[in-house]
C-alpha cells in the first residue's frame, strides 16, 4: 500500500483494515522460512568467526609461552667488540709528528707504548688499546693519525669476544637497551688482546688490565725479544715525556734524560684548574701539557654563563737547561727557582722586563707578576678542584689546534 503510517495505524482514517485482512497472505510464508534459514546461517558464520578467533588466540597465548620459556632457557653465542686496537709506526726523521703525537695522547686522554719496528730501526712503532665505549674518540684519534708526515704504517683492529646469553636477554640488551650486560672481565680482555697481538705478529707483548672498570690495558715485554735496539733503551716503554724519539743527544745521553724529566717536574704543581682572585668577571686558568717539551695555560672568561676562552701563558723547554715563559708575543727566559718564587727575565722589552710567581708552601694559590718600567701586572690565583673545564679547553683546541702553536 501507498498509504503512509502515522505514529499511530489504529487511528489513521487512511488505512482501511478490513481490505487488508481480507487479502491472502499465503505467498509470504516462504518468504518468512528463507528470511528465517538466511538468519540462522548468518548467526551460525558469526559463532563460528568468533569460535575461531578464540582457537587461534588461544594457540597464539600457547605459541608466545613456549616461544618466551624457549628464549630464557636456551643460550647461544653473539660476538661482541671489547675494543680497537691501533698500531702505527712513525719515521724516526719526523719530529713534528712525534710532537703532534704526543699533544694528541694529551688531547685525548691515551696512553699509547713504544717500540721498534722489527727489520726497520728507522721506524718508531706505537700500540694503544681504545675501549669500544669510547668509539667517538676513536673516530676522533685515528682522523688525526692519517695526517701525520711520515707514517708507515697503521692498523686499527677490532678486539672481539664471545658472549654467552639467552634470546630473552639479548633482546632486552640490544634491542630495547635496558638491563646491563655482563662485562668483560679484565683477565678475559687481557687474553683477548693477546690473541690479537698474537695475528700481528707481536705476541712478545703480555698484557696487564690495570683496572677493569675503566679497562686501561698496560703492554709489558714477556720474555725475550728479538726486537732489542738498544738507542731505545728496554724494549718496550710507556710513551711519557722523554720516551719520544725527539733528540738522540737526549737518547745517548742518560743524564741528560733525566736533567730534562726534572727540569719538566718542576711546574707539575700548575696543571689543573685555578681560579682568578679579586677580578669582576668569573676567571679561570687551566693549564695542560701539550706535550713533551710545552705547557699551555688556557684561560676561560664567564660572561652570561658563556664561556669565552683563550690562550695564556705558555713554557717551552727548547733545551734541557732553559725554559722559555711567552705571553702575547712576549717572551722570557727562566732565571732560577725556589720553593716560594720562581723568576722569568726578558731583556728586549723594558717596560714587561720580570716576571715573578710567588708560591705559598702547599702550592694551593700564588701570584704572578708582571713588572718594569712603570708597569705592575698581578694576578693571584687559588686552586679550584671543583669546576672541570678539561672539557671545555679540549673542545678548543679540537676546534682550533692549527692555530696552537706547540
Amino acid at each position: 500500500m501507498e498509504t503512509k503510517f502515522s505514529d499511530e495505524p489504529a487511528n489513521d482514517p487512511k488505512i482501511d483494515w478490513d481490505t487488508i485482512r481480507k487479502r491472502k497472505h499465503d505467498g509470504s510464508f516462504p518468504l518468512l522460512a528463507d528470511w528465517i534459514r538466511n538468519t540462522d546461517k548468518a548467526i551460525r558464520a558469526k559463532w563460528t568467526r568468533r569460535r575461531r578467533r578464540r582457537q587461534l588466540a588461544w594457540v597464539s597465548i600457547s605459541f608466545l609461552l613456549i616461544f618466551f620459556i624457549v628464549s630464557c632457557t636456551y643460550r647461544f653465542e653473539r660476538v661482541e667488540k671489547s675494543g680497537t686496537l691501533i698500531h702505527l709506526g712513525i719515521d724516526k726523521h719526523e719530529q713534528q709528528s712525534f710532537q703532534r703525537f704526543s699533544y694528541l695522547q694529551q688531547l685525548y686522554t691515551f696512553t699509547p707504548y713504544i717500540f721498534p719496528l722489527p727489520g726497520n730501526p728507522s721506524i718508531t712503532s706505537f700500540i694503544f688499546f681504545i675501549p669500544a665505549k669510547e668509539n667517538e674518540k676513536l673516530i676522533l684519534i685515528t682522523r688525526e693519525l692519517r695526517s701525520l708526515s711520515g707514517l708507515r704504517k697503521l692498523d686499527i683492529s677490532p678486539v672481539n669476544y664471545k658472549i654467552k646469553e639467552s634470546l630473552f636477554s639479548t633482546f632486552l640488551h640490544k634491542t630495547l637497551k635496558v638491563g646491563n650486560q655482563e662485562k668483560l672481565r679484565g683477565k678475559d680482555l687481557a687474553l683477548h688482546i693477546q690473541a690479537a697481538l698474537d695475528k700481528k705478529g707481536l705476541s712478545f707483548l703480555s698484557i696487564n688490565v690495570l683496572s677493569d672498570n675503566d679497562e686501561r690495558v698496560t703492554f709489558i715485554p714477556g720474555g725475550p725479544s728479538p726486537l732489542r735496539n738498544e738507542s731505545f733503551g728496554p724494549e718496550t716503554s710507556t710513551l711519557k715525556g722523554d720516551s719520544l724519539p725527539g733528540s738522540a743527544r737526549l737518547r745517548s745521553n742518560p743524564r741528560s734524560r733525566t736533567e730534562k724529566k726534572e727540569k719538566l717536574q718542576m711546574f707539575d704543581w700548575l696543571l689543573g684548574t685555578w681560579k682568578v682572585k679579586y677580578v669582576p668577571n668569573e676567571t679561570y686558568h687551566h693549564w695542560m701539557r701539550m706535550n713533551d717539551t710545552s705547557l699551555i695555560c688556557f684561560v676561560i672568561r664567564y660572561e652570561d654563563n658563556h664561556p669565552d676562552v683563550s690562550i695564556g701563558f705558555s713554557i717551552k723547554y727548547s733545551a734541557v737547561d732553559s725554559a722559555i715563559l711567552a705571553l702575547r708575543g712576549i717572551e722570557w727566559r727562566f732565571l732560577s727557582a725556589n720553593d716560594d718564587q720562581i723568576k722569568f727575565k726578558n731583556e728586549t722589552t723594558p717596560k714587561s722586563a720580570n716576571v715573578k710567581w710567588s708560591l705559598d708552601n702547599e702550592k694551593k694559590t700564588w701570584q704572578s707578576v708582571i713588572s718594569g718600567e712603570r708597569n705592575l701586572e698581578i694576578v693571584n690565583l687559588v686552586r679550584n678542584d671543583d669546576s672541570d673545564l678539561e672539557s671545555i679547553v679540549k673542545d678548543f683546541i679540537t676546534k682550533n689546534h692549527d692555530k696552537i702553536k706547540l
